[in-house]
């Protein structure tokens, strides 16, 4: 699974593109989950570089996250990144 090379900072999140079965989504992942689960600093230079260096783990909670909800719009956060590690859905390295 690729980063998304267009993933953009909006002082409050990363928002990435992503392809599911249902097509191209829309997502994002908040600058506090990447500050306080991959170490990333509160800058949009690390935060991109840890969106990029984690992107399969995000990606991967991302695509659960879309089947559960019926909205458009995807949002990760810390806890949600919580939840995926502590069900052993992913591996943070």
């Amino acid at each position: 699974m690729n980063f998304d090379k267009n993933a953009v900072f909006d002082r409050t999140c990363v928002r990435f593109s992503m392809t599911s079965p249902d097509g191209e989504r829309s997502a994002a992942i908040s600058a506090k989950a990447l500050v306080e689960f991959f170490g990333a600093e509160m800058n949009e230079d690390s935060l991109l570089k840890s969106y990029r260096v984690n992107a399969k783990m995000i990606h991967t909670v991302a695509e659960r996250m879309g089947a559960e909800t019926l909205d458009k719009g995807i949002l990760v956060t810390d806890s949600a990144l919580e939840a995926a590690k502590n069900k052993h859905l992913v591996n943070p390295a």
